[in-house]
Parts: C-alpha cells; structure tokens; sequence
C-alpha cells in the first residue's frame, strides 16, 4: 500500500509539475485593446487607401474631356483603372499630380495661378492618405465648374464627404 501511495504522489507530483510547465498565458484586456487598435487602424488604412483611390477615379471620371489635354484624353481609361489599384499614398500623390498635369489651363479657375506652386510642392511631399486627400480637395475647387459633367453637381457634395472624412 505504501508503494501505491508513494507512486501515486510521484505521479500527481508530475503531472502537477508538467500542468505549470505548460502555463498558459492569457492576454490581458489591455493587451487586447493594442491588438484591436491595431487591427483597427491597418483597416482604416487599408480603406482609406481603397477610397482615395476610388474618389480620384470619381473625380476624373467627372472631368469633361474639354478640361483636359489630348494626352491625357487619350489616357484616361488606363489612368482610370491606375487609380482603382491604389496602394499607398505615394501612389495616390503621383495619380493627383498626373491629374493635374493632363488639365488644361483654361479649365482652371483664376485662382489656380495663386496657389498652383505651394499645390505643386505639396504634391510631391504628400506621404499619407490624408495629405493626399487635402490637395484632391484644392485641385477639385480651383477647377472652373464648366468644365466638370452635369451630374458632377449632385456627386459633388458626398465625395467632398469621403475626402472630409479621409483629411482626419
């Protein structure tokens, strides 16, 4: 009987040994709540890069074809499909300023002459979706309205929406 019992403790001794060896660890709330910013944010990211994309080609899409150069008229459905697979902001900033350059300066506002430098640098130092957004948001304004399709009118004010909420 003394074996049995002796062998018995050694067992539970093991296993009990073996139990905390294998502890498992269990996030803590807080560490859940860095995990779901994360998440988070990589989807706001991701999003937000999906919906420049997208606002860039509604925008483009808008332009009548008397705005823009014979180069860029001519390019415009490879640009269009360009702008759909938008991946990053760098991304976003060169499709904003080819954009700009397949505008022809009569489709521009007077205006335009006044701010087109400091657009221009803000252009090509544009790195995250929401500078990105901002200068979307000054290239749409300073073009005449004459030249943007009629239904531009009634689109106008939810893509200002997305490009408000992207500028965040």
């Amino acid at each position: 009987m003394t074996m049995k019992r002796t062998s018995l403790l050694v067992f539970i001794l093991f296993f009990v040994a073996g139990l905390k060896a294998q502890d498992i660890k269990l996030p803590t709330s807080t560490d859940v709540k860095k995990l779901e910013k994360s998440v988070q944010s990589e989807a706001t990211k991701v999003t937000s890069q999906a919906n420049i994309g997208q606002l860039l080609g509604q925008l483009t899409s808008n332009i009548s074809d008397d705005a823009l150069t014979d180069s860029f008229k001519k390019n415009k459905s490879s640009f269009l499909n360009k702008v759909k697979t938008i991946k990053d902001p760098a991304g976003a900033s060169s499709a904003i300023q080819s954009l700009q350059g397949g505008l022809l300066p009569t489709a521009m506002d007077a205006g335009w002459a006044k701010v087109k430098d400091t657009w221009i640098k803000d252009a090509k130092t544009a790195k995250t979706v929401k500078s990105v957004a901002n200068i979307a948001g000054v290239l749409e304004s300073n073009i005449n309205d004459k030249f943007f399709k009629p239904g531009w009118l009634k689109a106008r004010p939810t893509w200002q929406a997305g490009l408000s909420a992207l500028s965040k």
